[in-house]
């Protein structure tokens, strides 16, 4: 298709408005139509995401440090750094979750049995095995990215098996990852490889380079906080939590 014909279909079938189209190089456009089909089709179809997200601004623009920013009915990408399919639909999880006033993510974490504490945070320091961080945060080497419970600048206790966690993992976060996991676990899609290596990682042995994100870590050990039983996200309570918002059970 022709960029106007993409921006056309993305404007009056998803509800999804580019904002300067004319900036957006076709291959950005195209990069953009197929996650927000995917996560369209992970609902159910048009009338499903149409309702549940409303209409969503698109822009590309400066987000600093971040790959992406998200609001209630906007999401912006980076202008300076290539985005995915990952991604997009990451950002667009915690557009759904704006616009209910971030009641998603709440009812996720209570639903997993996690909570944020950050005075219970700052009290595992003094534990040495409690404690995956350096002592100003997370440290670019196996074993010190802040991926236990707690461990992490919101002072987040996750609950359940998350696919993952760092420095940077909260509550929000962990909804709009659990929403790109559950696009992309067991279907064959654009997300799916991500999904399954994320979990896979976990058996690899420690000082092991993760084959999808490039990174080093200890990952046998951090096996027993992140991968599931016989390896099966659907046995999570993630999943369980937005497959049930997904059908509207939730």
């Amino acid at each position: 298709m022709e960029p106007s014909e993409i921006n056309k279909h993305l404007s009056e079938d998803f509800q999804i408005k580019v904002a300067e189209p004319e900036k957006w190089t076709l291959p950005d456009l195209e990069d953009l139509l197929a996650p927000v089909t995917l996560l369209s089709l992970t609902f159910g179809g048009l009338s499903q995401f149409r309702h549940t997200l409303g209409e969503v601004l698109v822009e590309r623009t400066d987000t600093g440090k971040h790959l992406g920013l998200a609001y209630a009915g906007r999401i912006q990408l980076s202008a300076s750094t290539p985005f995915s399919s990952w991604s997009v639909v990451h950002e667009l999880a915690h557009a759904w979750d704006a616009k209910n006033q971030w009641r998603l993510s709440r009812q996720l974490v209570g639903f997993t049995g996690g909570y944020t504490n950050p005075l219970f945070s700052f009290l595992k320091k003094k534990f040495q095995y409690e404690w995956d961080a350096g002592v100003n945060g997370s440290e670019n080497k196996a074993g010190y990215y802040g991926r236990k419970p707690g461990v992490n600048a919101a002072g987040y206790f996750y609950g359940d098996i998350p696919s993952g966690s760092n420095w940077n993992f909260n509550r929000k976060e962990d909804f709009a990852e659990s929403v790109v996991m559950y696009c992309g676990w067991g279907r064959d899609n654009s997300l799916s490889r991500s999904a399954h290596g994320r979990i896979e990682r976990y058996l690899l042995p420690n000082g092991t380079k993760d084959p999808i994100y490039g990174i080093t870590e200890n990952w046998s050990d951090y096996a027993r906080y992140f991968y599931p039983a016989n390896g099966d996200y659907k046995k999570t309570k993630r999943w369980k939590f937005i497959d049930g918002l997904m059908h509207n059970n939730m």
